[in-house]
């Protein structure tokens, strides 16, 4: 191997280690600035009334305010009477056009996001998409189902199956398919994730070792249901 391939081979994996560090510390940042930003007038006006302080910014002051604000509400939503009150405004925000389709967009993302991945993704599947004879990786996420259509095409159950995008796996396709046409994957959730993410570069080992004998042969990896 010459200087050149050694050189090269020894950046790349200086970039592998440097690069994610350098881009969650980056994010850390602006989030940490974000939450700080939101109360910091309201801070900084209060030294200036009462202290008489102008010039005065503690940093991190504005997230601890946010925080207990968050804790405050997430308190008051598990109370009767705070679920009454946050819903009359939840209902008052849902009668603007504007707002209406951000909040409810925005909740929708969030609740989605904060659901515990076993609930949220019940198991790794493979299916045929977006046409026979090429298959994806897809994400189970509910139990099959009647969907109340009139046309006799659709007279029977059909699972829901997210089928997630590379590199960002929260965009993708929802499909709803017939049990038969899909394929159990020895996968775990994590290591599903993990492969959309990399575009397929970190493959989980050893699949082929997980099926049962009698299920597939040596050379499978997955097995239709």
């Amino acid at each position: 191997m010459s200087w050149r391939h050694r050189l090269r081979n020894v950046l790349l994996a200086g970039l592998l280690f440097l690069t994610p560090v350098y881009v969650t510390i980056y994010i850390l940042v602006l989030l940490f600035r974000f939450m700080d930003g939101i109360f910091a007038p309201l801070i900084d006006r209060a030294f200036a009334t009462f202290l008489g302080e102008r010039d005065v910014h503690i940093p991190g002051l504005g997230i601890l305010l946010t925080l207990t604000v968050i804790l405050f509400l997430g308190w008051l939503s598990r109370r009767v009477v705070g679920r009454r009150l946050l819903s009359v405004f939840e209902s008052f925000i849902r009668r603007i056009p504007i707002a209406r389709s951000v909040y409810g967009g925005t909740k929708g993302v969030l609740e989605a996001v904060s659901r515990d991945q076993a609930d949220a993704f019940k198991k790794v599947v493979i299916v045929e998409f977006p046409r026979p004879g090429i298959y994806a990786i897809g994400f189970v996420t509910g139990a099959g189902a009647y969907w109340g259509s009139t046309d006799p095409r659709l007279d029977q159950e059909l699972v829901p199956v997210f089928i997630p995008k590379t590199p960002n796996p929260t965009g993708g396709f929802l499909l709803l398919v017939p049990p038969h046409e899909i394929m159990d994957c020895a996968m775990t959730v994590e290591e599903g994730i993990r492969m959309v993410v990399s575009g397929g570069i970190l493959q989980p080992e050893g699949l082929v070792e997980r099926l049962k004998p009698t299920e597939a042969a040596p050379e499978m990896v997955a097995v239709r249901e």
